[in-house]
């Protein structure tokens, strides 16, 4: 407890920055992910840093003499075929352009250059904010004259309450939310918080030896540090819909009663983060054994430095749940990642209405987006305790990284393929999503539950 106390100073002063956020979330409605994603950020990049894969340091090294000793490179991500390397241009003289016309005419470089790309900055799938902020949220259509049953028809609709007849979950699955953060001291949150038993927290010492200190709870990329909180509300409402806890009497309950949620915060206050940040967040989720990644930020510009990040985490049997966008247009060709990347250990999660409709902003692809679950006006938890509807894939998104949970839960040796072949092979089939989503369905966690049932033997658990 005093440790929780003294994460709560510290977590003030952050807090404070932010205050005029926190009062708008105080009365959290379908602001944040409702409706068309902005397009501010569209293909924003971050200036004089570029993202090089590379066969050897010696190809850096020959960049960087080029270009007058100008470049910093920092190790970011190894691969079975060469390094990804982060690298600064100090000087500010080289363009993307020029960089990439200098690889191409060195036939070293050209042979020892695999990859290299605009250093991206990824969002969380949020529109403008609610110009009326102070206005109850409009409640689905069906259920308007119910509050309480807008609240819960998220896990209802995917058939969750049936699901925790078989298994509630299990705090040996880890799932890692990768977004804003978390508020890890909720009430309805802070006994499913994954916790680093191998760390002695705040003694400023790296216990583990796993190049972050004081990580008890997760690591937040964008401000370097052990305090991994939510100053902007996107993350502790994805959290709560995959593992709030059951059971306590209070606010609600996630898809997977129980499991281990880790924070890793990559996205800063407005939602925005970096590729590096992303990757390292993946890094951090699979050494330190998460088996479910859940994402629900994106952007529309292809990163190779990513993907391969992803790949990497399928090599080591991880899931990577994703948002597929608020758009509302065709992932299949136009194309949101990392939703849309084509590796066995992704799904992409469209989002449905409580009328089982395809949300008018979400995107679709029969190719590319794998199912849907329920994102539109989903009640979650939000920081310093508090509860908030939400819409957005990013809602839709953690429903199925709960459900992988549960069903990890039941057997642990399921790998992500499976996971994926059994969520899209019980979804409930609805006719609008036929020629829009691959499984055509939405999301039932309790068939699903019942396939792997079926298909486990005794000793196979």
């Amino acid at each position: 407890m005093f440790f929780l106390h003294l994460c709560k100073l510290r977590q003030k002063l952050r807090a404070a920055i932010a205050a005029h956020l926190l009062v708008s979330l105080c009365v959290f409605s379908a602001a944040a992910d409702t409706g068309v994603r902005t397009h501010k950020f569209r293909g924003q990049f971050v200036v004089d840093e570029f993202l090089i894969k590379a066969r050897s340091a010696e190809a850096i090294r020959a960049l960087s003499q080029e270009f007058s000793l100008s470049f910093n490179a920092q190790p970011i991500l190894q691969t079975s075929d060469g390094q990804w390397y982060k690298v600064t241009d100090t000087s500010g003289s080289a363009s993307f352009d020029e960089l990439r016309a200098y690889i191409y005419s060195s036939s070293f470089l050209s042979e020892n250059v695999l990859h290299v790309e605009r250093h991206l900055l990824w969002h969380s799938l949020n529109s403008v904010a609610d110009p009326k902020p102070d206005v109850p949220p409009r409640l689905p259509r069906r259920n308007r004259a119910d509050p309480l049953m807008n609240k819960v028809y998220g896990v209802q609709k995917v058939q969750a309450p049936a699901a925790w007849a078989k298994t509630v979950g299990s705090e040996n699955v880890i799932v890692a939310d990768i977004d804003t953060g978390i508020d890890y001291n909720h009430p309805d949150l802070i006994n499913n918080m994954w916790r680093n038993g191998r760390e002695i927290a705040d003694d400023g010492r790296d216990n583990d030896g796993n190049g972050y200190t004081d990580d008890v709870f997760g690591w937040d990329f964008t401000n370097k540090d052990a305090l991994p909180w939510d100053d902007n509300g996107h993350g502790t409402h994805t959290s709560g819909s995959i593992a709030a806890t059951g059971g306590n009497g209070i606010g609600i309950s996630g898809v997977a009663k129980r499991a281990s949620l880790m924070a890793l915060k990559f996205l800063d206050g407005d939602g925005s983060g970096t590729t590096e940040d992303a990757i390292l967040a993946i890094r951090y989720a699979v050494n330190n054994g998460a088996s479910i990644l859940s994402n629900s930020w994106g952007g529309d510009e292809y990163s190779k430095a990513l993907e391969d990040a992803i790949a990497e985490a399928a090599a080591r049997n991880v899931l990577f749940v994703a948002a597929a966008g608020n758009d509302g247009t065709n992932n299949d060709t136009l194309p949101m990642y990392p939703a849309a990347y084509n590796l066995p250990n992704v799904i992409a999660v469209a989002a449905s209405d409580s009328e089982d409709r395809l949300a008018d902003f979400s995107n679709y692809g029969v190719n590319s987006v794998h199912l849907a679950a329920p994102g539109d006006y989903i009640y979650s938890t939000l920081p310093e305790g508090k509860y908030g509807v939400n819409s957005g894939t990013s809602m839709a998104c953690p429903h199925v990284a709960g459900a992988a949970a549960l069903l990890k839960a039941y057997k642990p040796n399921l790998s992500p393929i499976e996971i994926k072949r059994i969520l899209l092979q019980s979804v409930d089939k609805v006719a609008d999503y036929e020629d829009k989503i691959a499984s055509g369905g939405r999301l039932n966690v309790d068939r699903a539950l019942s396939i792997v049932i079926a298909e486990t033997t005794p000793e196979a658990r």
